[in-house]
């Protein structure tokens, strides 16, 4: 499931529905008698089409977090696991199915690295299929994480603060959408030490981003709803407890918009009942 955006020199739109279109040319007119059947050439255009995904959650991480890993233990999906990182190149669909045969769809997308807003990396060719999410789930290793041996080593609160700074480079309404992060792999030696000593740090994001050098330093945070530490690989019963989660933060924050919608109309209601005009008192 995604959406089309079309792009031409001067216009665009979008098509989000299904059977919704979009005029981009226009055909040139038909022959008839009068013309002798001879018709007018058709507008020449060249328009470009870039497609993004529509997910209720978007896995956000940089590479070998275990995004993939998390995702084939929370629902059907099948994507390629390794202990490499950039073993997902192109985005794969979950879906979490519940008792109730509620469905919510999980989209895993290509890891991000330092530079991804500038198109570095898989760059935009990620982050775009964010913009439809409903809810960003952020991955990070407790162990942290290092690109290459030429690259600094980030640690599990380093990563976390550089996928805020990508995203907010990228779009900053992004950091508007709900949010919770997963502490992955809590199955490796001394992995909750590591958590114990970052674990409120992870939580109160703005109290730790000043102490981080400016080009490194988001300017909003993201405000977590749920911080939680599991292992994707060995601990199902974490990823049961996600899964709910989930559920239940989306629902919630479906609420919170259909509670913002229903006081605009009241609102809107209330001032077209007005009286209007001198009144006799």
């Amino acid at each position: 499931v995604g959406n089309l955006h079309c792009f031409t020199e001067q216009w665009q739109g979008e098509l989000n529905t299904d059977g919704s279109s979009l005029v981009v040319a226009y055909g040139g007119a038909g022959g008839n008698p009068l013309t002798q059947y001879s018709g007018q050439r058709a507008e020449p255009l060249s328009v470009k089409l870039d497609l993004k995904l529509i997910a209720d959650v978007g896995l956000v991480g940089f590479p070998n977090a275990g995004k993939s890993t998390l995702l084939r233990a929370i629902s059907r999906a099948k994507p390629e696991v390794a202990s490499y990182p950039f073993t997902t190149l192109r985005p794969n669909i979950g879906v979490l199915e519940y008792s109730d045969h509620r469905q919510i769809t999980m989209a895993d997308l290509p890891g991000l690295i330092e530079g991804a807003h500038m198109n570095i990396g898989m760059g935009h060719s990620f982050l775009k299929h964010v913009e439809r999410t409903k809810l960003l789930l952020l991955v990070a290793d407790i162990q942290g994480f290092q690109l290459g041996p030429q690259y600094p080593y980030r640690s599990c609160l380093d990563t976390v603060v550089l996928l805020n700074k990508e995203l907010e480079l990228y779009r900053d309404d992004l950091l508007d959408k709900p949010a919770m992060l997963v502490v992955n792999k809590m199955d490796v030696a001394e992995a909750q030490f590591k958590y114990d000593e970052v674990k409120d740090k992870l939580r109160y994001l703005a109290d730790v981003v000043g102490d981080y050098p400016e080009e490194l330093r988001p300017e909003r945070v993201l405000d977590f709803t749920e911080v939680m530490a599991i292992s994707a690989d060995t601990d199902p019963i974490g990823v049961e407890k996600l899964k709910h989660r989930i559920r239940e933060v989306l629902d919630f924050h479906a609420a919170l918009k259909q509670k913002d919608v229903e006081t605009s109309v009241i609102a809107t209601l209330r001032a077209q009942m007005a009286p209007k005009g001198p009144q006799m008192l």
